[in-house]
């Protein structure tokens, strides 16, 4: 299971940017893969990140679930395989819905950490009816008011409540149930693409933890805190917990032993997206579950 994170976001709205200034940043010192989806001719971005990262793959123009997913495979297998990646960050082209590519990412084996939606504060006016746009919006748990230097408060508000209408309006549903893919999302306003560290924290809270599964030392970092389960749940108790988390938790990790499922399950809740697809079917350690909370 790759940890990954899609960005997303209009043309211009400064995606790359994002990568260059705060990607590099929080990820220091890990294996980092970037994969971007150019639109046009000249892989202009790409270009770029090779500068910054090491291993950055360029796809051509196109849906990355539909016209180029076999190009999409074939480049995650070869990052695999040749770089062993600790995370993947996926720049989806600014004429591109993320929805796709965070299904392709999940049917080849990465867990989504967030969807990242950079929005142009200065510019949203000239886009905010375009429906590509829109449904970038509705389709991410981490919304980015960008270039805030460049507007004024009135402006920012403005923008701020027409976003988050937006996200309720478009937001992303199950077709089966009609249930919200995202229970929830973050909002954040920045500039040059500018995140906390709390966007990118405890995203190998769970790897860590199987490193030293027997070790149940507290001497953690401040943001975290660790539940321990001495028998099986019900689902029931289970979705209780996920569904009752206080507002600052952001990320919730671990692996839990329910009644009934001959496996233990791999849970992963990033930003109101909560992913239970995955089990360890030889795990034999202490049911357990990481809270990371936001920094404030």
């Amino acid at each position: 299971m790759i940890p990954a994170f899609i960005i997303t976001g209009y043309l211009g709205s400064g995606k790359t940017t994002l990568l260059i200034n705060t990607a590099k940043e929080h990820f220091s010192g890990r294996r980092v893969a970037v994969i971007v989806n150019e639109f046009g001719e000249v892989g202009v971005d790409g270009k770029v990140l090779k500068n910054v990262y090491s291993e950055v793959m360029e796809l051509p123009e196109g849906c990355i679930c539909c016209t180029i997913h076999a190009e999409f495979e074939k480049a995650l297998r070869e990052l695999k395989e040749k770089y062993n990646p600790e995370v993947l960050l996926v720049e989806t082209s600014g004429a591109a819905e993320p929805f796709p590519v965070m299904i392709s990412l999940q049917s080849l084996g990465c867990v989504i950490e967030a969807v990242i939606c950079l929005i142009d504060t200065k510019n949203f006016h000239l886009y905010s009816q375009d429906d590509t746009a829109r449904h970038q919006i509705g389709s991410s748990n981490v919304l980015v008011l960008n270039k805030i230097d460049l507007v004024d408060e009135n402006t920012l508000r403005q923008v701020e409540d027409s976003v988050v209408s937006i996200w309720k309006r478009y937001l992303l549903r199950n077709l089966l149930t009609n249930e919200p893919v995202f229970k929830s999302f973050k909002l954040y306003k920045t500039s040059f693409g500018k995140l906390p560290e709390e966007v990118f924290s405890g995203v190998f809270a769970l790897q860590e933890r199987l490193q030293n599964v027997n070790n149940e030392d507290h001497n953690h970092h401040h943001a975290q805190q660790i539940l321990y389960f001495d028998k099986p749940l019900d689902y029931e108790e289970f979705l209780n917990i996920v569904n009752n988390l206080p507002e600052n938790v952001i990320r919730l990790k671990g692996i839990l032993k329910l009644k009934d499922l001959p496996e233990a399950l791999v849970v992963n809740y990033s930003f109101g997206n909560l992913d239970t697809s995955y089990t360890l079917p030889h795990y034999e350690g202490k049911s357990f579950l990481v809270l990371i909370r936001s920094f404030n």
